[in-house]
């Protein structure tokens, strides 16, 4: 055998070795995302929990960069920062949302962080990868679809090409004065029912996944005065918060979510569109509220 032979044969050999290590890393990586989808929970990280510990009880927050990467990450700053810590839900609004943080911030700052950047607005995202969002109301009341977008409810609108996430029960945001790139601190919980008319016009950085009951039974302001909680005293105080992923691992409560591509949260939405149990007269008109159908929450 010739030397030009053998090398064609061992340059054959070298080629097809790594045809078929590719062969094989892309059917693990199909393995991977079937087994991704038919799991019908996800645990939640650590890196993505803040607890907030208050005076009537604690309250669990899930992050995300989705919609809003700089608040979001300005948000996680001041909590390792130790902001917070002190501060209070100072401005709770029936039916609305609690807000926390500095009390007197439209005064002057009352306290030191070097994370009180002024941020610019991040209401919407540009789509880069549709195969990220689920459909699942087309058109819905606020929005030319609303859906999920990697388990968050969201909406989205492909003729500008924008997708946004959904002020749902327990949507967690950033407070701003009429300037949309006027962010600092401030944050909200929303309490009362869905205000979606506030979609599109908030920085949103997460949701309440625990202690939804601690926020409602914050004490109430008066609407005439802002929601500002009077006397102060009365104000819900916030002890400390922290990243799960910096606590103690005896203090981090393991959380999972519900897969909502899975076939079981699936047939979820699915029965939800016509009720076919015996107490409805009407079944319904096939139209869903994702922010009524969000994915389940277990602590183990």
């Amino acid at each position: 055998m010739t030397n030009i032979s053998i090398l064609i044969r061992v340059f054959s050999i070298i080629v097809m070795f790594f045809s078929s290590m590719t062969i094989s890393n892309e059917l693990a990586s199909q393995s991977d995302v079937q087994q991704r989808l038919q799991s019908n929970e996800i645990a939640i990280s650590q890196n993505e929990l803040v607890y907030i510990q208050t005076d009537i009880g604690q309250i669990v927050i899930q992050l995300t960069d989705l919609q809003s990467p700089l608040a979001t990450a300005q948000f996680k700053n001041l909590v390792n920062d130790q902001f917070y810590n002190g501060q209070t839900f100072y401005r709770v609004i029936e039916g609305f949302v609690a807000q926390g943080g500095e009390r007197e911030y439209n005064k002057g700052v009352t306290k030191d962080t070097k994370f009180r950047s002024t941020l610019p607005a991040e209401f919407t995202q540009k789509i880069v990868d549709t195969h990220s969002f689920q459909v699942v109301q087309s058109p819905d009341l606020f929005a030319p679809e609303t859906g999920f977008w990697k388990g968050f409810p969201a909406g989205r609108d492909l003729t500008t090409n924008e997708q946004w996430l959904l002020h749902c029960p327990g949507t967690v945001a950033l407070a701003r004065n009429n300037d949309p790139n006027s962010a600092t601190t401030e944050f909200y919980i929303v309490i009362g029912q869905a205000p979606r008319h506030l979609d599109r016009n908030m920085s949103i950085i997460g949701r309440v996944i625990d202690g939804m009951s601690v926020a409602q039974a914050m004490p109430r302001g008066d609407r005439n005065n802002g929601g500002i909680v009077e006397p102060t005293s009365l104000s819900t105080k916030i002890i400390n918060a922290k990243i799960g992923s910096e606590m103690n691992k005896e203090k981090q409560i393991s959380y999972f979510i519900d897969n909502t591509k899975a076939d079981k949260f699936q047939t979820r939405i699915k029965n939800a569109r016509y009720k076919k149990a015996a107490f409805f007269v009407y079944p319904g008109n096939g139209n869903i509220d994702v922010c009524y159908h969000q994915p389940s929450i277990t602590r183990k």
